[in-house]
């Protein structure tokens, strides 16, 4: 089994492949010693590949380096391109889905919006090249920042049945970020599609289950692109 771990802002995830394919995917409950030992005992591992945008404490690195053969994933395994886009700047998990998008949809302009801790927008060309993008908010830190830079406004649960026109405080918050955000990635895609004909648009990442009567979603980007890297 190859074992993938993706070391994001907020969770921990991991995917095991048994060869191409993709057999389980979950959560790691926290980011420590403990729990990556026990996880790493259920399986018969071969390999371990690693994503993240944290500093991975060095005790877990030791570990695993030392009873497992382990790549740390680095931009510089990418061979998305670049040329006006400062690819110095550019996070090393949207790197991976750019990746993703040109194995996944080979030679198209692809449009990949990762909603996650925040929402990534990420244009790529069918040519291979990383055009640009845009990083707002995620649909939680949205409903938390309305609740803590107010008095009186509750931390809402979000709902994916939205309308843009609530009837209550809830339903006002929920329709602010759920309504908001549908808006934005919708603006976003039809200024997409005014630059490049053919545009594939895909949605992943953690919160895309709650659009995913809109839009075509694959929450396991990540993995394809990790998958590609590691080979």
């Amino acid at each position: 089994m190859i074992l993938c771990f993706d070391f994001g802002n907020t969770r921990l995830k991991y995917a095991f492949f048994d060869g191409s394919q993709l057999r389980e995917t979950g959560f790691v409950a926290d980011v420590s010693l403990a729990s990556i030992a026990e996880l790493t005992s259920t399986h018969t591992i071969s390999f371990i590949a690693i994503c993240s945008v944290i500093e991975i404490p060095d005790a877990i690195i030791d570990f695993l380096k030392a009873n497992f053969q382990v790549r740390l994933i680095a931009k510089e395994d990418a061979t998305v391109r670049f040329s006006a886009y400062d690819a110095s700047t550019l996070g090393l998990d949207r790197l991976i889905l750019a990746e993703a998008c040109l194995a996944e949809f080979p030679s198209q302009n692809s449009l990949c919006i990762c909603l996650g801790t925040c929402i990534t927008y990420n244009l790529i060309s069918s040519e291979g090249e990383f055009i640009g993008g845009a990083i707002s908010p995620g649909l939680q830190m949205r409903a938390k920042a309305m609740a803590e830079f107010t008095d009186k406004l509750p931390h809402v649960s979000l709902k994916p049945d939205f309308t843009p026109w609530g009837t209550d405080t809830d339903s006002n918050l929920n329709a602010g970020v759920m309504a908001g955000t549908f808006f934005e990635i919708d603006g976003f895609i039809k200024e997409a599609e005014s630059r490049f004909t053919n545009l594939n648009v895909i949605l992943t990442g953690g919160d895309a289950g709650y659009f995913a009567e809109r839009y075509t979603v694959n929450e396991h980007l990540v993995w394809k692109g990790l998958l590609v890297l590691v080979k």
